[in-house]
């Protein structure tokens, strides 16, 4: 590992360590924020999540992260190469809107692992942060395995499944 990538790890664990959560489950028909981590080929899959909660009158938040190829519009829900400091840390006028938010439900749909998506879902308040990771050390409250199925469609469902099955469990 790099100086860089050792000074940005530090960086993220300082953050954190200002950070006091506990993970709420929360019924899912009770839910009324819920943030969305995505790239850009995972339209269709953001497109279905936000159907889902739109129809459930739920506030539905995204934030796209784009690789070093893309060169999208300037939004305030999305961020490139450009909005990330030397350290290749997001700059916070890029990212402070959506970081600010709170969320009952923080969902990742990413299926790259990289330092910028995880540092979004680091530092991201959310009472529940769900997601996908091969690494045992990750960021999320539940970490969906979806094994050989690498399409973010197939663990956009996944996540509305086990958030479903938890919410049913816990409210017995």
């Amino acid at each position: 590992m790099g100086f860089k990538q050792k000074y940005r790890e530090r960086k993220l664990r300082q953050e954190l360590a200002k950070i006091q959560r506990e993970p709420v489950v929360h019924n899912i028909d009770d839910v009324k924020k819920v943030g969305v981590i995505w790239q850009p080929s995972q339209k269709e899959a953001v497109n279905y999540l936000k159907n889902y909660f739109n129809k459930n009158h739920i506030i539905f938040r995204t934030y796209c992260v784009f690789d070093k190829l893309s060169n999208p519009n300037e939004a305030n829900n999305t961020l490139t190469v450009n909005d990330l400091n030397w350290w290749g840390i997001p700059k916070p006028e890029k990212t402070q809107d959506f970081l600010q938010m709170h969320f009952d439900v923080l969902l990742n749909i990413a299926l790259e692992q990289n330092f910028v998506l995880d540092y979004i879902t680091a530092i991201a308040h959310a009472d529940l942060k769900v997601g996908w990771s091969p690494n045992e050390n990750n960021y999320f409250d539940l970490n969906i395995n979806i094994g050989e199925n690498q399409d973010s469609m197939f663990l956009a469902k996944q996540q509305i499944f086990y958030l479903a099955q938890l919410n049913k469990n816990t409210s017995k």
